[in-house]
């Protein structure tokens, strides 16, 4: 059985990937660019939707992504060498690239080595002085092109964590269930990506939600991007200055007509422990400070925030508001 019609059932896998230059450089390695898309749509679509995706609030972008599926692709397929090769790609096979997916990361060592897809005209002298741009970054996933920088250098611990057990949900998730026919392997994919978004986790005890507003949708899009640019700085603070684990959300919500803006973050400590926390107090002045050096901002332009526990985070969310959009 071709696994095209299958594809198209899981996922919109027939969606060309875009907006990586640098994806050229991964081609010469996935044996089959077809089955990579496929591939890096399917694991694409998986991050979004259990919130690790997106390089500003500390998790992998999509050349991370791409990468990843890249070394899966060179390790376990085999070269395609005809289209109707790829016509017959069955979802037998694309299960097995999946699960070797899952497996493959959900076993590496992500704080000790980092992966390394590079072209063949790679030197080991290349790297010269590179250090520096490979170690940034909890996870590191290093470009096969040059400056061979560090794609996941955005990741912190406490996100490399998290991908991490991500990666493990699906290698459990996998275990529990059959696999044994075409449907059951179809059934299984489908399992994956319905796999539910878990913010916030079971060790969050506090939430930090910063409440943004503007007059104009556009206004507050532009604002939400300052906060965004400054986001990565305020998480390496709070780990490497305060020695606090956390849990980044990765995604906006909305509300008001769109001129209002939520973006929480959660903290393995109690929100008084929080509060009291003098190094967190002092990093967090320094982070909201940052608005105030906007230079477009105006007068509409107003930023707030709290610090409350899970429960009042949770019981906010029940109560009879304008809808909220998550984007």
């Amino acid at each position: 059985k071709s696994a095209k019609y299958d594809f198209n059932l899981v996922s919109n896998f027939h969606e060309p990937i875009a907006g990586v230059h640098e994806i050229e450089y991964l081609l010469v390695h996935v044996r089959s660019p077809p089955i990579f898309q496929y591939l890096l749509t399917f694991v694409r679509t998986w991050a979004q939707r259990v919130g690790l995706y997106g390089r500003v609030y500390g998790y992998l972008g999509g050349y991370s992504w791409a990468i990843l599926c890249a070394y899966i692709c060179h390790r376990f397929l085999s070269p395609i060498k005809s289209l109707s090769s790829i016509e017959q790609f069955s979802i037998e096979e694309f299960f097995s690239l999946v699960q070797q997916f899952f497996s493959t990361f959900a076993h590496f060592n992500w704080s000790a080595n980092a992966l390394r897809l590079y072209p063949k005209s790679y030197k080991q002298n290349t790297l010269a002085g590179r250090s520096l741009a490979q170690s940034r970054g909890s996870v590191r996933i290093i470009s096969p092109s040059t400056p061979f920088n560090n794609t996941g250098r955005s990741t912190i611990n406490s996100t490399r964590d998290l991908i991490s057990e991500g990666f493990e949900r699906v290698v459990q998730l996998l275990t529990t269930i059959n696999t044994i026919t075409s449907e059951d392997k179809w059934n299984a994919l489908k399992q994956i990506l319905e796999l539910p978004h878990e913010f916030p986790s079971e060790k969050v005890k506090s939430i930090l939600q910063l409440t943004l507003s503007s007059d104009s949708t556009d206004a507050l899009h532009t604002w939400i991007g300052w906060m965004q640019s400054r986001l990565a700085h305020f998480l390496n603070d709070c780990e490497e200055e305060c020695h606090l684990s956390i849990q980044t959300q990765s995604s906006i919500e909305y509300r008001s007509k769109n001129t209002e803006a939520f973006y929480s973050i959660g903290f393995h400590v109690d929100p008084q422990s929080l509060n009291q926390h003098r190094y967190f107090s002092y990093w967090l002045k320094q982070f909201l400070d940052q608005f105030n050096l906007f230079p477009q901002r105006t007068e509409s332009m107003k930023v707030s925030h709290k610090i409350i526990c899970i429960h009042d985070w949770k019981l906010e969310r029940m109560q009879p508001k304008p809808q909220r959009i998550k984007k």
